[in-house]
């Protein structure tokens, strides 16, 4: 029986009207450019082209699958919780930097912001000079190994003290960043050279299927050896299992990666120039972009969207940046639920992300594109009302638990996560040194000299009960900290003090009432604690993630001309990574000024100002208006 085809052109449209419903399920709606129909076999490639062809474009893909390692063990897990958890052991939870009570989420938002700033900068340079000569591979292989070093010595930081570890982190996670941001905005502007323009909704889609596969796949790995302490070799999530996966993550994006370094060829070049030295090239790339800015007036359509495209990305970049740092500051999330929350996202995504594309050939990339922004509209509403809910008597909440042993008559101590004393306080912090004056000495054994932990600090893991009763009556006293304390067993049972600090005190906030409202009326009587909470979070990112990236990149590669393509992705890049500057430190400033709610909410904001440009968009003009310009770069004739 006949059914609905995407209105690509009317011959094409004619065409499949021919085709019944199963040869219309099987082609997924792919048609070349001659109305020929072409199908996506299991893998992303496509039937109606050569082999040489197909293995350019799953080498591609492959690039995908390489540096998604990255994105996800250390970009989105380990790199903010390390180096907010790091930061806060240095400082005790917070310091005072030019007014700003910076905490380990805010200052992790501006070490993110940073790394962007020399990719923005560089980005339309490098573009505009790979349209000139053929360097666009050797662009990403040098980024690609500044990436793989750095990522390689982020192993080198669970060894040392806090102090140095954060630093260390920070300089290297910034670099890494470097490497991968860098190398994407490159490596996007093949997209256009390797399948018809009618494609790339789905060749971008298997693309990003590939990258959460591969990522996901290592995360597990990961996943695996941190829990089990690479299977007993050395403890859990332990200095060792941190730097094996740094260490894996930079192999894996090596390796993985050469197949695009070894098969996807230098796209042709239009008008292809040669130079006498690197600073002529360079002068040539300003000049570009200067001739590029004063045409964008041409470009009505493809600058609307690129306004669009920095407000929206802004916010996508953001959130997914800062999550894991906001569960280790705010929520105090084990490292195990941060890996949850990934891997159920991305392993969401990998068919999500290929079904995006067949909802974008059918109702258009902009339609799936404005969609799954709405769904991250959502998610930021609720992410504002996230809260964990009150202790109350649940004893395996509290950050410090005494257990009464009877046989001892003592009280023994244990911390959340099984982290330890010196897991959560900082030794030398400001934020925690009333905290420390009062209790340290019933948690530490020794004259605790030093500004960092060391050895020699050992835990006092048990407590005599007269020391309990003395400890119980202090912290009912002293509540100026961030911290909880639970008795128990014994003459103690059921005595606990929680400070005003603590995650579960949400006031002085401008929105707090927001997430106690939810925390009162839904998260409370559902028992919906923080865990949950995370999980329906991770769900519904994982349902749109891949499509709002997908689809943001193939309608940009429609609006752009094929014949100036790298340098328009160079700004494509500049414009993603500008508002990854500008997003976390947005963040920051907002969440450093008030809290990380706030931060939250302002970029909600921010996501529906960039929505209110979609109808502004006519992707069949700016699709026009770019074919025209190729036709006057010569690339095509007024007839093809």
């Amino acid at each position: 029986m006949p059914v609905p085809c995407p209105a690509l052109d009317i011959d094409v449209f004619q065409k499949c009207l021919t085709l019944d419903v199963g040869e219309y399920t099987k082609r997924l709606n792919a048609v070349d450019n001659n109305g020929d129909k072409m199908a996506f076999s299991l893998g992303g490639k496509i039937d109606g082209m050569n082999e040489d062809d197909n293995r350019a474009l799953t080498s591609w893909y492959w690039y995908d699958w390489a540096n998604q390692a990255f994105a996800l063990t250390v970009g989105t897990v380990l790199g903010g919780q390390l180096i907010t958890r790091y930061f806060n052991l240095a400082t005790g939870g917070s310091s005072e930097i030019v007014g700003f009570n910076v905490t380990g989420t805010s200052f992790y938002a501006a070490i993110l912001g940073l790394s962007m700033v020399f990719v923005a900068i560089s980005s339309p340079i490098l573009g505009a000079i790979a349209d000139r000569i053929r360097i666009k591979k050797k662009i990403v292989w040098i980024y690609t190994l500044l990436g793989v070093v750095f990522t390689a010595f982020m192993g080198v930081a669970p060894h040392l003290d806090a102090n140095s570890a954060y630093r260390l982190l920070a300089f290297c996670f910034l670099m890494g960043q470097i490497g991968m941001a860098g190398g994407n905005t490159i490596y996007y502007a093949f997209m256009p050279y390797l399948a018809e323009q009618n494609q790339m909704e789905k060749v971008s889609s298997w693309g990003y299927a590939y990258g959460f596969a591969g990522g996901s796949l290592i995360l597990i790995l990961h996943l695996v050896v941190l829990v089990t302490g690479a299977f007993g070799l050395t403890d859990a999530y332990g200095p060792w299992t941190l730097t094996f996966a740094f260490v894996t993550t930079s192999l894996w994006w090596l390796g993985f990666g050469l197949p695009f370094f070894r098969n996807t060829p230098e796209p042709k070049i239009a008008n292809e120039r040669s130079y006498g030295s690197i600073m002529e090239a360079v002068g040539d790339g300003l000049n570009e972009v200067r001739s590029t800015f004063r045409e964008l007036k041409k470009y009505r359509i493809l600058v609307i969207y690129l306004v669009s495209y920095l407000l929206f990305y802004d916010v996508l970049h953001t959130v997914g940046g800062v999550a894991t740092s906001f569960a280790e500051n705010d929520l105090r999330l084990p490292v195990l639920m941060n890996f949850v929350l990934i891997l159920l996202a991305n392993i969401i995504a990998i068919p999500m992300s290929v079904v995006g594309g067949m909802l974008a050939a059918r109702y258009g990339a902009k339609s799936v594109l404005g969609g799954s922004i709405g769904v991250y509209m959502v998610v930021l509403i609720l992410a504002t009302g996230f809260a964990p809910l009150d202790l109350e008597d649940d004893h395996d909440r509290f950050d410090f638990r005494y257990d009464y042993d009877s046989e001892s008559d003592e009280y023994v101590l244990s911390t959340l996560h099984d982290r330890g004393v010196k897991g959560w306080v900082s030794k030398s912090g400001l934020g925690d040194e009333e905290f420390r004056n009062a209790f340290l000495h019933y948690m530490i054994e020794g004259a605790l000299d030093g500004d960092v932990w060391s050895d020699s600090d050992v835990e006092r893991t048990r407590i005599s009960v007269d020391e309990a009763m003395l400890l119980e009556s202090e912290m009912h006293e002293m509540l100026d900290h961030r911290w909880s304390f639970s008795f128990k067993g014994g003459i103690l049972d059921g005595y606990h003090s929680v400070g005003h600090n603590h995650i579960t005190i949400i006031e002085g906030g401008p929105i707090d009432w927001w997430p106690n409202f939810l925390r009162d009326n839904f998260w409370g009587p559902l028992n919906f604690g923080v865990t949950l909470q995370w999980i329906l979070l991770g769900t519904l990112v994982g349902f749109v993630q891949g499509s709002a990236g997908a689809q943001a990149r193939s309608l940009f590669a429609y609006l752009v001309p094929k014949s100036r393509t790298t340098e328009f992705f160079g700004f494509f890049g500049f414009m993603g990574k500008a508002a990854a500057v500008i997003g976390p430190f947005i963040f920051a400033f907002f969440s450093a000024a008030f809290d990380t709610r706030f931060g939250i909410m302002v970029l909600l904001m921010i996501l529906v100002l960039g929505m209110l440009l979609f109808p502004l968009i006519d992707v069949e003009e700016g699709k026009r208006v770019a074919r025209q310009a190729d036709i006057d770069a010569g690339l095509y004739s007024e007839e093809e």
